[in-house]
């Protein structure tokens, strides 16, 4: 896949079963045409997510993000 703007290194660890995904992810990708790897299917998820979610939390949890309640005052 191209890359427009410069790219600057980030590396991170996975647990098992994200990696699985996301290489059956690309293995779709892959199958239907596109030349894509692990680095450029990350790189999509990755800006897909930001897109959609806008970092606000409810949305990134599924809607599943309580209220933060206020502290109870100590005396």
């Amino acid at each position: 896949m191209a890359h427009e703007e410069a790219a600057k290194q980030f590396s991170f660890r996975l647990p098992e079963g994200l990696v699985a995904r996301v290489e059956r992810c690309m293995a779709d990708l892959q199958a239907s045409g596109l030349d894509v790897t692990r680095a450029d299917v990350v790189r999509l998820l990755l800006k897909h997510g930001l897109d959609a979610t806008h970092c606000k939390l409810d949305l990134m949890l599924g809607g599943k993000a309580s209220k933060k309640r206020p502290r109870k005052r100590q005396h």
